[in-house]
């Protein structure tokens, strides 16, 4: 049995392929789709991402029972993922055990706690912290990306994804 669930976030749907092709699950979820329908702002408020993700987590409800975690892997090669593995290596207090992210390391396990972290950094930019000079990207596409990852990461409960 292949126990992979494998995961895509595109810009108006995400996909989770469990096992094999045969069981895919998709949701009304990508990232432009987010950043047009919720955030009002560049960066978004913290209003904006409130609202954005009350409407994840719905989704993520309607279809979580059908994802499972316990036993399985979850991977991706999204390359929005992957940037933000590099950009989490700036963030105190990484778990990871590598200081880069290059393709003979792969797949990398990008851990949800260093996921956290990043988000939690970026959460202050859109409570109204000026971006740091390490914070490159406060467009409403990235924080879609950020809080779209953040939040089956948070809710599926995987404990890293493998970056391949």
């Amino acid at each position: 049995m292949n126990n992979r669930v494998r995961m895509t976030i595109g810009a108006q749907e995400s996909q989770f392929v469990i096992g094999g092709r045969d069981n895919v699950i998709i949701l009304p979820v990508g990232y432009e789709l987010i950043s047009s329908r919720y955030f009002r702002h560049s960066p978004p408020t913290y209003d904006d991402i409130e609202y954005a993700i009350n409407y994840i987590e719905d989704e993520i409800e309607r279809v979580a029972k059908d994802i499972p975690y316990d036993g399985y892997s979850l991977e991706t090669d999204v390359g929005f993922i992957r940037n933000l593995a590099r950009l989490s290596l700036s963030v105190p207090g990484l778990n990871g055990d590598d200081d880069s992210i290059t393709a003979a390391e792969q797949p990398h396990r990008f851990y949800r706690d260093d996921l956290e972290r990043l988000f939690g950094r970026y959460a202050e930019i859109a409570a109204g912290r000026p971006a740091q000079s390490d914070e490159p990207d406060t467009s409403s596409v990235f924080f879609a990306q950020l809080l779209i990852f953040r939040e089956y990461m948070h809710h599926l409960k995987f404990g890293y994804i493998l970056i391949r």
